[in-house]
């Protein structure tokens, strides 16, 4: 049941029931994505939070000539910017019009979301996901719990980034996805460990030895 993945996401962080979790579930739309296919340009608003079934998405940051990867997403995992979508939740409420929100969250989300694999994804609205704020206080907990734990998540790899070496941050990517060698390209593995691919294959090498 896709209800009992998603809780078993958020287990770690809060208890909230199965039978809440269907209700989140009910506001959720298939979708279906190809190879390299983008699902939020830069400097657009976010307009979903995807919840990957099968496949894998990376969020990217153009600089200088190139994407950066910084974050891959597979099964049982969100795929979005939740840049955006937090900014549009903090913005909303600050009493600024419909024009300046969106001047500000255009300037401050320059993250691309794309398709590693071909992509199959249940996804949430950012305008339902602000709506189940305002139903009922379950649905507030679980709205709020979800762009927290989104946020704790990257603070995380962000944390990692700074105090783990590339080779530990490259063991973590493989506890989450065994199979990453095959399933993802070698430029955006090393682009998200923030190494060269040069240094990821001394890393491959020197561990299976």
């Amino acid at each position: 049941m896709i209800e009992q993945k998603i809780k078993q996401f958020f287990d770690p962080y809060v208890d909230i029931p199965l039978e809440a979790w269907k209700g989140f579930v009910s506001y959720l739309k298939p979708f279906n994505f190809r190879k390299n296919e983008i699902l939020k340009e830069p400097n657009k608003d976010e307009t979903y939070l995807h919840f990957v079934i099968s496949g894998s998405a990376g969020l990217f940051l153009y600089k200088e000539g190139h994407d950066i990867c910084i974050d891959l997403c597979y099964e049982g995992h969100f795929a979005g910017d939740y840049f955006s979508i937090l900014s549009q939740q903090a913005l909303g409420s600050t009493g600024k019009s419909n024009s300046e929100i969106k001047t500000l969250i255009s300037q401050r989300s320059p993250i691309s979301v794309m398709a590693l694999e071909p992509l199959e994804t249940l996804a949430i609205s950012t305008h339902d996901l602000f709506l189940l704020y305002s139903q009922s206080e379950i649905g507030s907990r679980i709205a709020r719990m979800v762009s927290e734990v989104l946020y704790m998540n990257k603070q995380q790899q962000q944390i990692d980034l700074l105090t783990c070496t590339a080779e530990q941050r490259y063991m973590k990517l493989l506890e989450l996805e065994p199979l990453v060698i095959r399933r993802t390209a070698s430029k955006h593995i090393a682009s998200y460990l923030g190494i060269t691919p040069e240094s990821l294959s001394r890393i491959r090498k020197k561990l299976i030895r």
